[in-house]
């Protein structure tokens, strides 16, 4: 009878322990960032994409304003999380650098939030030539 009494009170020990010390955030909670999109685009992005996403040549930069949300926040997804191929095949090796620099700096960003803020605010949609 003590030894089941010592056994059952060494495993309420252990794991009443076992949760102590876990003062770890939760995952779930969501990120913040400290800047809008329309910041972050306004501040960074717009001297090599261009004033209204059309892109920049000299910078090349390419235009933003001919892709949806949906295209741009798996490339800007990929862009920040150093080329995990989940992009349309874009190469950005070069954005993924500048991307680290600009998060040091506090342009970080949410891919889709970013994404509905540029297709929102530039986007062009075709006209259709038959109407």
């Amino acid at each position: 009878m003590k030894k089941t009494t010592i056994a059952l009170l060494s495993a309420a020990v252990i794991f009443g322990l076992n949760g102590c010390g876990n003062d770890t955030p939760s995952s779930s909670a969501p990120k913040t960032y400290s800047k809008t999109p329309a910041e972050v685009y306004a501040q960074s992005c717009k001297k090599c994409h261009g004033e209204h996403a059309e892109g920049n040549p000299k910078k090349k930069g390419p235009a933003l304003n001919d892709r949806q949300a949906g295209e741009l926040e798996l490339d800007l997804y990929d862009v920040k999380n150093g080329g995990t191929n989940q992009s349309s095949g874009t190469e950005h090796d070069i954005m993924e650098h500048n991307m680290q620099k600009l998060m040091e700096k506090g342009y970080d960003y949410d891919p889709k939030a970013m994404a509905e803020y540029i297709e929102k605010s530039f986007y062009k949609r075709e006209v259709s030539e038959a109407h």
